[in-house]
Order: structure tokens, then sequence, then C-alpha cells
């Protein structure tokens, strides 16, 4: 005896307009979320010096070590400066690239 195969509607399945709702929503907040890391780059850089001194010192309480991190009254001045540092280096790549386009 064969048994029929009875598709039941599964309800937490999304709907074709709720999916597709949901990707304009992923698409729009990708797009709110570059806008703003690229009006603050202190977020890049932030992450980024955290990421370097957890690897560099590996401690064994990454959230005490964090807590610590983030709270060091220099913190302002280091970030500031990479930040500095990095407008530097991307005017410099840019006048080399201006350089190559007008003499290649």
């Amino acid at each position: 005896m064969e048994h029929a195969v009875i598709e039941k509607a599964n309800p937490i399945a999304l709907s074709e307009d709720q999916k597709a709702a949901l990707n304009r929503y992923k698409i729009q907040a990708r797009k709110d979320n570059e806008i703003f890391l690229r009006q603050h780059p202190e977020v890049s850089c932030l992450i980024s010096d955290f990421l370097h001194e957890v690897l560099l010192q590996r401690p064994e309480q990454v959230v005490e070590f964090a807590a610590q991190h983030f709270t060091q009254p220099d913190i302002r001045n280091r970030i500031n400066s990479q930040i500095k540092e990095e407008k530097k280096l991307l005017r410099r790549a840019a006048r080399n690239a201006a350089k190559s386009a007008t003499t290649g």
C-alpha cells in the first residue's frame, strides 16, 4: 500500500511577498551600513586596532581585555592618528593614480 505524501503548510515559511520585502530590507540595510561606515572611519580603526592587539597579546580573558582596551585614556588620540595616517595614504595613492593616468 502506497502512502500518500501530504504537504502541510509550514507556519514559519515566508510568502513570496514577505521574501521580497525581506530582501529589499537587507539590501537597504547594507547600503545604510556602508554609508555609515564611510562617514565614520573611526569604526574600522577601532576594530582593526582591537584585533591587532588581541592577536598580538592573545589574552586568556578576551572580554576583560576588550573592556580594558576600549577604556584606555589614549585610545581617542591613537585612533585619530590612525585616521590621519590612512587619509595621507589615500591622498598619496590618489596622486600616484592621477600621475599614472596622465603619463600612461
